[in-house]
Parts: C-alpha cells; sequence; structure tokens
C-alpha cells in the first residue's frame, strides 16, 4: 500500500513530479500525464572543482519516463533525425530513434491517482554512466542532499564519491599508484521541454548564429536535408500590436553572489548593454543581469530554468558562454558564462600591451578599479553574446576603413572601432596619442552588427505559420549586407580570409594598422620600467608585461603575413563569386612590411636595460621563435598551394601575386645581406637559419 512505502516520515516537494525523501532514499512520484513527455536532464558541479583549472563539467541530455508493466524506465532521446508524422517514413524514423534505456526501477506503489512511485535514489548514488560525474562511485560514501520542484522541473542536490583511476608503474618492479577518493556535490536538475514547441527559425550561413541540427527524410527534395535552426530564446511581445513592447518573459542573467562585491554593477551592466539591441528586434526591456540569492535554499544558480554568471576562483585567465537548448527547436532554456578570476590579468596585460600609451590610468599599475571593472564589463558582454547564440565574426575588425580609426567622430557615430563584441578585436591600438581618442572609445561596445544580427535572430515575422514561410523576409534582411559591409558575417570555409583575423584591429589594411600598433608598441617598451619596476619587488611583472610586448609585435606580423595569399570573401546565396584573391598590390606591400618589420629586428625590441632584468638567456631564441612562426607560416604549403591554385584559375592580365613573385621576394629580404656586402647581425643569422629550415 501507497502508505507503506511514503510513510508519515517522508519529506515530500511538489513539482512537476511529487518527490519523497524518507531517510536516505529518495521516491518519486511519476503521474501517467508526465509519462513519455521529453525531459531535459542538466548536471553542474556546485561544489569540488581546481583553483588552477576550468570548472564547470557535467552536460545536459533528453530522456522521457517510460512504464513496461510493473516498472518505470527512463530512456534517452534524440532529435538528430526527423520526418513528418503524416509522412510513411516517420514510421521507420520512430524505430530509428528507439533510444538507449537508461535505468529501470520497480513500481514500488501506485500513488492516489495511479501515480507510479519509485525508489530513485541509485539513480544518483550508484554507476549509472549517464547520472555520475565520477568514477567508480562509492555509494557509501555518495548521498543526497536536498529536492526541490517547481511545476515544470525537479532538482536534486547531490554529494558523488569516487576513486581515481589508479597510475600505472612508473616501471618494471615498482608499484603503481593508488586509487584516491574524490567527491563533488552535483546538482541534476530535470525541466520538462515545452509542451508546445517554440517555432524554430532556419540557420542562414550569412547570418553568425549557434544552431542545432536534424537530419529530415520527409522533405519533398530526393535526398534527406539537413534541417538547422538558430538558437534563441522565446521572445513574446506582451502587445503584439505594439512595434517595440516589453517581452512575456525577459531574458534573465543570475549573477553568482560569489562575484566580487565591486565588480558586480560592472558584471550588471555587460548584460544590459544588450538591451538596446533587443529593442531593434521590437522587445523593450528583454534582456537583464541580476544579482542571485544567496540565502534561499531552493534557489540554484545550476537550476536548467536559469541563465547564469558564475564567478570561478581559478587562475584560467579566461572566460566563457554558452547555451542549454531545446533540441528539437534550438529555443534556449539556459544560458551560462563562465567568469574566471584571472581574468582580470589577461585583461590587464591586454590593454596596457596594445593601449597603455592612450589612456593614462593604464600608465601605473594596479590599474584603477573603474578600468578594471570596465574591462570585465566588456568580457561579460562577450560572453553573454555567446549564451544568447552568437559564435565569433572575426571578419568585423576589418570592416571599416582603417584611417577611420583614428576619428573619435567615426568612433561614436559607430560605437567603437568595431562593428561587434563578438570579434577578437581587442582594444584600439591603431589611434595615436596626437589622435586625442577619448578612452572610453577604446573599448568595444554593442555594435551595428551586433543589433542587425539580434534583429534577425529574432523579430516576429507575422503570418508566418512555419519556418519555411520565413525565408523570403529573412533573405531579403540578411541581404543588407550587400550594401551595407559592416552587417557581414565571416565566410564558414573561408580559411585564407585576411579580414577574418583574430586579435586584430583595423585589418581591412593590415599593413598599415600594424604599422600604427607597432608605434604604440615601441612606447608600450618605453613604459615597462617605470610601471614594473619597483624596489623591494622581484622581476615577475617586467618580465610578464614583456613576454606580452614580444607576443603582441608577433601578432602584428602575422596579421601582415595573412594577406600573402589571401581572397577575401563574402557569403552570398546564388548572387555571385564569393571568393577574390587580393590584389598583387596589397600583397606586394605586406611582403614589404615583412622584410622591414618582421624580418628584421628592431632596436627597440631588444632594449638592453630590459633584458638584462628579464632573463639570464634566450633572448635570440624568444625572437626567432616569434620570427620562425611568420616564415613557416608564408611558406606553408597551404598557402604556397593557394597561390598556384590563383594563377590557375587567373584570366589573361588579370593582377596576380604569383607564386615565383612571393619567393623570390622573400629570399631577397631574408637574404639581403648577400648583395650588400653587410655584416649580418645575430637575430638576422637566426631568421636567415629558420629560413633554410623552412625551406628544407
Amino acid at each position: 500500500p501507497y502508505s507503506r512505502v511514503i510513510t508519515s516520515e517522508a519529506r515530500t516537494r511538489d513539482g512537476m513530479f511529487k518527490a519523497h525523501r524518507i531517510g536516505e532514499r529518495l521516491y518519486f512520484e511519476i503521474p501517467r500525464r508526465e509519462l513519455g513527455k521529453d525531459m531535459l536532464v542538466v548536471s553542474r558541479p556546485a561544489s569540488g572543482g581546481s583553483a588552477t583549472g576550468f570548472w564547470g563539467g557535467g552536460g545536459s541530455r533528453v530522456v522521457a519516463w517510460e512504464r513496461e508493466g510493473n516498472r518505470v524506465l527512463l530512456r534517452g532521446r534524440s532529435f538528430d533525425v526527423s520526418a513528418d508524422s503524416a509522412a510513411a517514413i516517420s514510421r521507420a524514423i520512430t524505430a530509428m530513434n528507439y533510444g538507449p534505456i537508461i535505468a529501470s526501477f520497480n513500481v514500488e506503489s501506485w500513488g492516489p491517482d495511479s501515480a507510479a512511485v519509485i525508489e530513485a535514489t541509485r539513480l544518483f548514488t550508484s554507476n549509472i554512466p549517464e547520472f555520475t560525474l565520477v568514477n567508480n562511485i562509492q555509494a557509501d560514501r555518495s548521498f543526497i542532499e536536498h529536492v526541490a520542484g517547481a511545476e515544470d522541473n525537479v532538482n536534486v542536490l547531490v554529494t558523488q564519491t569516487g576513486l581515481t583511476t589508479p597510475a600505472p608503474a612508473p616501471a618494471p618492479g615498482l608499484p603503481p599508484g593508488r586509487a584516491m577518493a574524490t567527491s563533488q556535490r552535483l546538482l541534476w536538475s530535470m525541466l520538462r521541454l515545452p509542451e508546445q514547441p517554440m517555432q524554430p527559425r532556419l540557420h542562414d550561413r550569412r547570418i553568425g548564429l549557434g544552431s542545432v541540427r536534424t537530419i529530415d527524410f520527409g522533405r519533398p527534395e530526393h535526398e534527406s536535408v539537413e534541417r538547422r535552426y538558430v538558437r534563441r530564446y522565446r521572445l513574446v511581445k506582451k502587445d503584439p500590436n505594439a512595434a517595440v513592447s516589453d517581452p512575456v518573459t525577459p531574458i534573465v542573467f543570475w549573477i553568482d553572489p560569489a562575484t566580487p562585491d565591486w565588480l558586480k554593477p560592472y558584471v550588471i551592466q555587460g548584460v544590459n548593454d544588450w538591451r538596446a539591441a533587443y529593442e531593434g528586434a521590437g522587445f523593450s526591456n528583454a534582456i537583464e543581469g541580476r544579482i542571485a540569492p544567496s540565502d534561499d535554499p531552493d534557489f540554484s544558480l545550476f537550476d536548467a530554468r536559469r541563465s547564469a554568471i558564475y564567478w570561478r576562483p581559478s587562475t584560467v585567465a579566461n572566460a566563457t558562454g554558452g547555451q542549454i537548448v531545446d533540441p528539437r527547436t534550438g529555443e534556449i532554456l539556459k544560458a551560462e558564462v563562465n567568469m574566471y578570476h584571472n581574468v582580470q590579468n589577461l585583461l590587464r596585460n591586454w590593454y596596457f600591451t596594445q593601449v597603455g600609451p592612450l589612456d593614462p590610468r593604464a600608465q601605473r599599475l594596479p590599474m584603477p578599479d573603474s578600468l578594471m571593472g570596465r574591462l570585465v564589463q566588456y568580457v561579460v558582454a562577450h560572453e553573454v553574446g555567446h549564451a544568447i547564440g552568437f559564435p565569433h565574426n572575426m571578419k568585423a575588425s576589418a570592416m571599416y576603413p582603417a584611417d577611420s580609426l583614428r576619428s573619435a567622430s567615426f568612433l561614436r557615430r559607430m560605437g567603437g572601432h568595431v562593428s561587434t563584441l563578438m570579434d577578437y578585436s581587442r582594444f584600439n591600438y591603431v589611434a595615436q596619442p596626437e589622435d586625442n581618442i577619448p578612452v572610453e572609445l577604446l573599448v568595444p561596445d554593442v555594435g551595428p552588427y551586433d543589433k542587425f544580427a539580434i534583429m534577425w535572430q529574432n523579430t516576429p515575422i507575422p503570418g508566418a505559420r512555419a519556418p519555411d514561410d520565413e525565408k523570403p523576409t529573412l533573405d531579403r534582411w540578411a541581404r543588407m549586407q550587400d550594401t551595407i559591409p559592416w552587417l557581414r558575417y565571416e565566410t564558414s570555409d573561408a580559411t585564407a580570409d585576411p579580414a577574418a583575423l583574430t586579435e586584430a584591429v583595423g585589418d581591412a589594411d593590415a599593413a598599415k594598422s600594424s604599422r600604427l600598433g607597432m608605434r604604440n608598441l615601441q612606447r608600450v617598451m618605453g613604459m615597462l620600467r617605470p610601471v614594473a619596476e619597483r624596489p623591494g619587488e622581484n622581476y615577475d611583472l617586467l618580465t610578464e608585461l614583456y613576454s606580452n610586448v614580444v607576443g603582441q609585435w608577433g601578432r602584428y606580423n602575422a596579421h601582415v603575413a595573412a594577406s600573402i595569399g589571401g581572397a577575401e570573401s563574402y557569403e552570398r546565396y546564388g548572387t555571385g563569386e564569393r571568393f577574390s584573391p587580393l590584389p598583387q598590390a596589397v600583397q606586394k606591400n605586406a611582403m614589404q612590411y615583412l622584410n622591414e618589420l618582421a624580418f628584421r629586428v628592431p632596436a627597440w625590441l631588444v632594449d638592453r636595460d630590459v633584458l638584462r632584468r628579464v632573463e639570464q638567456e634566450g633572448i635570440v631564441n624568444r625572437i626567432r621563435t616569434a620570427q620562425q612562426n611568420v616564415m613557416n607560416s608564408l611558406i606553408s604549403p597551404q598557402r604556397l598551394n593557394r597561390l598556384v591554385d590563383y594563377q590557375a584559375l587567373a584570366r589573361p592580365g588579370e593582377d596576380l601575386y604569383t607564386l615565383t613573385e612571393m619567393l623570390r621576394d622573400t629570399r631577397n629580404g631574408v637574404w639581403t645581406e648577400l648583395a650588400s656586402g653587410t655584416t649580418v647581425s645575430i637575430h638576422r643569422r637566426s631568421l636567415q637559419r629558420s629560413y633554410l629550415e623552412s625551406v628544407d
């Protein structure tokens, strides 16, 4: 009887289905209405982790509860293949999507409404692979801590203890390593997928949006068709007739209360920076950041219903953003941003190295909190961009004329030096001190491309009853790129587009922009000792900053090298050529730059006063490595093959930089001393040795 299983000792939580805790046991009471429903299971570590590594882990999968006689099965579900239910082939698709049985439970009793009562403890405390995040789980040291529920979900907080796999013996006759215990606290969040799926929006390669994929076997084409749907939140206007309306359900990013207090306003603003973009899609107050409560035991940042920004106490100098979606439609159900504490160190190094001469606040370290807060805000906004569905768009940094990046009026009008937050175009190193660019314009902001992509992703299309009905409107919007270049997205298969570079600013003219960047970098070298040399302290900071200067020098050189054998690309849908080799003059100018500034080491880069404080040995190898990276890239088989391909397709008289010319110009630049008879410096000998190794 029910009362003998679910006794008076039970602590019951209502939700999508009832969860009863009796001692250390957990029972689920699953009503008939929830059987066969698609449910998303999300697992996230809530405690544990490493101070020196990436946090996160866990995963997500879709499952369904099924009744089989006196048992309840938990079965995995897949949507990789599909077909219209009215098509005959859908029978075969259903058979193909049979799905693995993850776990089986005996029905212990029946609830008052014929709900199946199962003991679910072992789902979380035994070695069921889909429900464990530790190896060799130890049931005697694994237990359920807390259960919470809501109308559409159930959360279970569990401590799982496992044993590491022993390391093999280091040598014959020596003992192997020992298995060590490891424990993690995990939140398992089960969310019923929307019973009325969101109408999906078809993906378009011209627009930078993440997508979900299914192979559709029920289409009228004489083949299976890959269908991709963009990842996006379900935004519905409160007032469907208004041009701009608040959404019924706004996007809320819950911010980790463990975020340093002084940074919380900047993290909130990093989320709210996207509001104006959503207004262009017809939604006001569509997105906001809120500090999560810290005193509600039922509230969890890891809940499958909640988008969250986690602050990770880790030495990793990075940040990440992503999302969990309904695989049927692409609807974002939970977005996540990981902010690692030491991203501040990365930001300091980038900002100091790229624009330190342009901002007096960066000319003393540590930087003031107001500056670091603004830089963290920029990173949060970038990662929120990933979380709301945007991949990187490295092409954006080449969509503005390089000279315009030195104009404060242009930067104000366009909202910064790059058309999107989603490029790795950090800070405006093209600007020079004499340009008097306000410091607030040195940092990227939500730009024209972001607003365009949000509009394309989210604007409702009246009268469209199915995804294909939206295609004419979506295509018309995408063709705005034909006349407005800064709305363009990188071409998916353009591996040699010199406009799609990481860590670049102004790569519409990489040679000019890199020359300007070099001027600022020379100024930075003059700042190193005043900033980093401090009585009573070691030279670790000076060493770190100098390494960043050398790395930046190498980046500028690599940006220019990309022009050689490069081809401009423009993603088109049936309206013309997608690839066009760069003109000969552009490539020869790039080669001239490399021979002047990459293959000859600037005297300011090997400042004796700095290097005698940084390292006893290794400077020649340090510089050689940076030059060798450029040389290997320049003479790589891929680049040589491209130059041959371009020549094979060239029309008579076409303006072309040939492979023969490129190799001759490289050789002449590397071996200049042979013709002039001048003494070959140590760094030049090192470069020439790298050249011989590259062509060997």
